[in-house]
């Protein structure tokens, strides 16, 4: 054998004990370690199921069997988390995020408030569903598709303007012609469900399928309750396929199939978990591996089925392309998107006034320190957040600390529905 040759191995050889120590470090790492996975969402929605779903099994496909957190860190649509993650987190993997599809596409890219970090930057693990939004409207509206729109207004509920909720009402007014009417200030999707509900607003847009098999599965299997009007993604969701239509069938130019082609994109990234900046290659790949690997486990499987929750994953290979291409839209375009999601004289906005309510009821949980309490109204699980300087918190008539609510304690909650800060907590 040549000289040439054996330095040609030995260089092989070198490159393949390199990448070997480098994995076997990156699976030493997390022995004993804890991964916290921040939800940029509110508990007792889609984005909080999924990420608890995901979080009780992904440690296994890790080597070293890391203890997984979950927290909640809310505001802004996401944009609170993701800044955190890019400038605050650990960048050793130990701090990973499931944010708002928003949060991470396009909402760095058409406003400034809020905005201090560039997606093109963050690590990208995976998604573990694809979204495909579609527009409900309560059934005893009798509107069945979007073209009846045109003529009956609907009231919309949302939360705000950077939701796709609140967004599709734009710009489809805009583009379309339809008659939303935009009900806004809902502090989270669970707050909608419950006015939809009520009849307080009858329709709902940009509800993610998962969700609403999430959280009330027979609206989607059946049409007793609501009617599904369009599909708001650029693909099908396999099981309407061919019987509720894309809304992009109903562009009429090239120029509107491109704008829906960007203000929809944030649906084909689905659920998407992140890890921070300058993670080290080696973790990522390992991160990458272990979330895939989780989305074929056959008891998350079983436990994603229990909780109706679709599983359709994105590689993390494949949200970086997407954010990449998405940073590539010309600027022009992405000016006539923003206008036509957020400017018009054809959309009437009304501000809602959440009531402010007070429940007596006994705790049925309580999560990091007393920051979470949940308990039951109505039939209804409710979980409140308990803010140490804002919520007024007493036990047995004198002022106490949110830690010292347990469960099993009856206590009146002054609050605004699932999801809200509790303004107050008396217990006895």
């Amino acid at each position: 054998m040549s000289k040439l040759m054996l330095t040609g191995c030995a260089g092989a050889l070198a490159v393949v004990a390199m990448a070997a120590a480098s994995a076997a470090q990156a699976a030493d790492f997390y022995k004993g370690k804890r991964v916290t996975l921040y939800v940029a969402a509110s508990p007792g929605g889609g984005y909080a199921t999924y990420a608890r779903a995901i979080a009780r099994h992904w440690n296994r496909h890790i080597p070293g069997v890391p203890r997984f957190t979950v927290k909640h860190k809310m505001g802004a649509q996401g944009l609170v988390a993701a800044s955190y993650l890019a400038n605050k987190s650990k960048r050793d993997g130990t701090e990973l995020l499931a944010s708002y599809r928003e949060a991470v596409t396009t909402s760095p890219m058409t406003t400034t408030k809020g905005v201090h970090f560039k997606p093109t930057e963050l690590s990208y693990i995976g998604s573990a569903d694809q979204g495909f939004g579609v527009c409900v409207a309560r059934k005893d509206t009798g509107v069945t598709r979007i073209e009846q729109v045109k003529t009956q207004p609907l009231k919309l509920g949302a939360t705000h303007h950077r939701s796709l909720g609140y967004s599709s009402a734009y710009f489809m007014n805009n583009m379309f012609g339809t008659k939303f009417e935009v009900y806004h200030g809902y502090p989270a999707g669970s707050a909608i469900l419950l006015a939809l509900e009520r009849n307080e607003v009858n329709a709902r847009c940009g509800w993610s399928v998962s969700s609403i098999k999430a959280m009330k599965p027979t609206w989607f299997d059946n049409d007793k309750v609501v009617n599904i009007l369009v599909q708001l993604s650029l693909i099908s969701h396999p099981q309407i396929k061919g019987k509720v239509p894309l809304i992009m069938e109903y562009a009429q130019n090239d120029e509107q199939r491109q704008l829906l082609n960007f203000i929809l994109t944030p649906q084909s990234v689905g659920r998407p978990y992140v890890g921070p900046p300058e993670l080290p290659a080696d973790r990522l790949k390992l991160l990458r591996a272990s979330f895939q690997a989780t989305l074929k486990d056959p008891g998350f499987l079983k436990d994603a089925a229990k909780q109706r929750i679709d599983i359709n994953p994105v590689s993390g290979e494949e949200l970086r392309k997407l954010i990449d291409d998405l940073y590539k839209t010309p600027k022009d375009l992405i000016s006539k998107a923003l206008a036509v999601t957020t400017k018009s004289d054809k959309v009437k906005l009304v501000k809602v006034k959440i009531p402010v309510k007070t429940t007596k009821a006994a705790v049925t949980g309580t999560k990091r320190g007393g920051r979470r309490i949940s308990f039951m109204d109505g039939g209804h699980k409710v979980t409140v957040r308990v803010s140490g300087r804002r919520t007024k918190v007493t036990i047995g008539g004198k002022k106490a600390k949110r830690k010292g609510i347990k469960v099993g304690m009856s206590c009146a909650f002054t609050h605004q529905g699932n999801g809200s800060r509790a303004k107050a907590i008396d217990c006895d």
